[in-house]
């Protein structure tokens, strides 16, 4: 490894699991989040937490694909395999949902584990840019994304503070 990528990897776990300068991580967030509002949203046809969680997924799947040179993988904006289907009926689905986010997110540090600084400068199979601009880009889907779901949870909170979904 060299240092460019250890500095990739650390950006990459402060801002899933770490402690960012802004305030919480992805999962520091989705750990206040109880599974009751999982499926809720604050406007009609927005996405829910759940749905944002498995686009997450998505994503970090595509950049897995795209990291193993696979060129011919593709998700299409918009389409279900952008924003999958996803239902949240209870605590174990959402534990099961969160957990695959885990495993998305483990799968991108083992593969990078054992990569060099030269490897970030590389073209992504199939696409006009590199993987040093792939990563950086999880990262921004990241943060954009907590964005939301820290919107999400702070109106749904104001509008059901009485009903004991949320931690104190």
């Amino acid at each position: 490894m060299g240092k460019r990528i250890d500095q990739l990897i650390a950006s990459l776990s402060e801002v899933f699991e770490g402690e960012p300068w802004y305030g919480e991580s992805v999962m520091r967030k989705l750990e206040n989040v109880s599974y009751i509002i999982g499926d809720k949203t604050c406007l009609p046809e927005s996405h829910n937490v759940a749905q944002i969680v498995a686009h997450l997924i998505s994503w970090k799947n595509f950049a897995i694909e795209k990291l193993r040179s696979n060129g011919s993988f593709n998700i299409k904006i918009d389409s279900k395999q952008d924003w999958p289907e996803v239902e949240v009926q209870s605590r174990k689905d959402w534990e099961d949902l969160k957990h695959e986010l885990v495993v998305a997110q483990n799968d991108i540090y083992d593969f990078l584990k054992d990569k060099s600084d030269h490897f970030l400068d590389e073209k992504v199979a199939g696409r006009d840019y590199t993987y040093d601009f792939l990563l950086k880009g999880i990262i921004q889907h990241d943060i954009y994304h907590l964005g939301q779901i820290g919107l999400i949870q702070s109106q749904l909170k104001n509008q059901e503070k009485h009903s004991g979904v949320f931690k104190s």
